[in-house]
Order: structure tokens, then sequence, then C-alpha cells
């Protein structure tokens, strides 16, 4: 007698399986991925050119470009209301286009010190 693929969906494991692992997977990429996703897609979308201003900062505590700098401008360009950052390690500084009415200044150096950075206006 050859062996059955074949799952019994009337075993107790099997019933709760295909109601949770779909529940599971609902949850998990449907509400924490767009999220994200929307933000970045209405960060660019409602910010009009003429409102963009540009701040540069001086920021210490980097050691790299690739994990310092770099995770520096992923979570800038994540961030609601900033149309785009360029940290540089080298020089110190990043500079930053955002739409005053969304995001302040202040706010934008919170979110560098919340990655382990310090940060001031130049």
């Amino acid at each position: 007698m050859a062996p059955s693929f074949v799952y019994d969906t009337n075993k107790p494991f099997m019933k709760r399986f295909f109601i949770i692992f779909p529940i599971f997977l609902l949850v998990f990429l449907g509400v924490n991925m767009p999220q994200s996703i929307a933000q970045k897609i209405t960060t660019k979308q409602e910010t009009p050119k003429n409102n963009i201003k540009k701040v540069e900062l001086s920021v210490s505590g980097m050691t790299c470009q690739k994990g310092c700098a770099d995770g520096i401008d992923k979570k800038l360009n994540m961030t609601y209301g900033i149309v785009r950052s360029k940290t540089n390690f080298e020089k110190g500084k990043s500079v930053v286009s955002y739409d005053p009415s969304l995001i302040t200044v202040a706010e934008i150096i919170k979110v560098i010190k919340d990655k382990g950075y310090e940060a001031k206006q130049r």
C-alpha cells in the first residue's frame, strides 16, 4: 500500500492550522508592511515642490559609510515629511530635504539621535 500525502482536514491539528495560519499571514503581511510603504508613498505625493526646505546637520558618532551613514539615510527617508536625505560619513554631515509643514528640524534631529548618533544644525 502506497503512503498517502493527502492531509486529512478533519484532524484537530490540521483544522487549527488551516484556520490560524491564514489569519497569521493577514495580520503579519496586511498590517505591518503596507504601513511603511504607505508612509513612503504619502511622503512623496503630499509634498509640493515649493514647500521643500533643506537643512544641513552635523552628525557625530558614525564609524563607517555603509552601516552608519546609510542607516541614518534609510531611517530618515522612511520618516513622514522628509523628501530626501544624504548623509556623508567622511564629512560628518547630513543634508535633509523636508517639508516644514509636516516635520521640524528638531524632529529630524530626534530621529538621528534615536538611531544612536549626535546631531545638530550647522
